[in-house]
Order: C-alpha cells, then structure tokens, then sequence
C-alpha cells in the first residue's frame, strides 16, 4: 500500500493561489477605487471580495490536508486497487486484464513538484470524452494520482498487463468446437450468388 507524495497538497493550493491571486488584486483595485470616489461603500467592496477568498482558502486548507490523507493505493497481485475521498469515499479496484493502456499525465506545476499521475485506462470506459484529459472527461479507472516514482510504477502496471488473456477469459475447447460446427453449418446455407 502506497500513498501520493505530500506535494499534493501544495500543488492544490498552488492551483487556489493561481485562482485567488488574481481575484484579490481586483478587489484591492477595486476597493481603492470605492475608497476614492464613495468611502462609506468600501466595506461593501471589501467583503465582496475577500470574504470568498477567505472561505475558499479556508476551506482549500482543511480539505485538501483532509483528502490527501484519504487516498491509498494498492498494487496485488491481479489488480490495481484504489481508495479516495473525504466526505464520499471511492474505491476502484481494476483488473490488470482489464487495462488496455497506461498513460502518465503531468503538467508543468506537477512536473516542477516532481510528482505525476499515471492513469490505468481499460476499454471504452472514457465514452464520449474519447480518453482526453481536458476538461469535462473522465478519470481512468485506475488512477493513481501525484505519485513522485510515477514511471517505475507504470513500468509495474505494464508488466503485469502484459501476457495476460484479455478480460481474462479463455474459449474451451467445447466452445471451440461448437464455434466450428456452427461456421460449418452457416458456410452450408450459403447460395451462391449468379
């Protein structure tokens, strides 16, 4: 059992800090305006922004400590296991005959951290959203998020996927056999065309 690196806390309140930064230079902007031109409206102009800005760091600070104490992941023997969630939790456990590829996505903050996520995929699982990782799509099945020795843990998930039968069923030979006789049959009824 493995956990992401801590780094993930500070990249999530390095993601509210890109948010916030820009909000709270308005709201002095525009506070200091309403100072200039209407003083008795600055308090209104002051909680406009900064009550929000503050709600939201503190919430950023308590959930994200909070989430990233949440997530385990596991990788046994036969699947990929993993566990999220602060107020609902999540479990996805995911077959390694299942997974039909193993992506690592890391963008430039996550890169500078040293940490990246490396995503299980199994078919048509993404639907519409196609796989990409924009937004509005899907999370793999198998997710393991902000973990620093991300390429060693594809190279795991890689080697156990392959050589394994896909969706780990076989066709015995009774199967086989029938399968036959049935093309047989078909390849009977067959007319053919003038």
């Amino acid at each position: 059992m493995f956990k992401p690196h801590p780094n993930m806390v500070l990249l999530y309140r390095i993601y509210f800090a890109l948010v916030a930064v820009p909000i709270a230079v308005c709201g002095v902007i525009t506070s200091w305006l309403v100072y200039l031109f209407e003083p008795t409206y600055l308090y209104v102009s002051v909680l406009a922004f900064f009550a929000p800005i503050i709600a939201a760091l503190c919430f950023i600070l308590y959930w994200s400590s909070r989430y990233y104490s949440s997530i385990n992941f596991r990788l046994t023997g036969d699947e990929v296991v993993v566990e999220r969630g602060v107020w609902w939790r999540f479990k996805s456990t995911v077959p390694y005959a299942r997974i039909m590829s193993v992506d690592i996505v890391q963008g430039p903050i996550s890169r500078r951290l040293g940490i990246a996520t490396v995503d299980g995929h199994t078919a048509g699982y993404t639907g519409v959203a196609g796989g990409t990782a924009g937004p509005g799509s899907r999370r793999a099945e198998a997710s393991l998020i902000h973990i620093p020795n991300y390429a060693e843990v594809r190279e795991k998930v890689l080697s156990a996927v392959r050589g394994r039968p896909l969706f780990t069923s076989t066709v015995s030979g009774d199967m086989l056999v029938e399968l036959r006789r049935i093309r047989e049959l078909l390849e009977r009824q067959r007319t053919p065309i003038l």
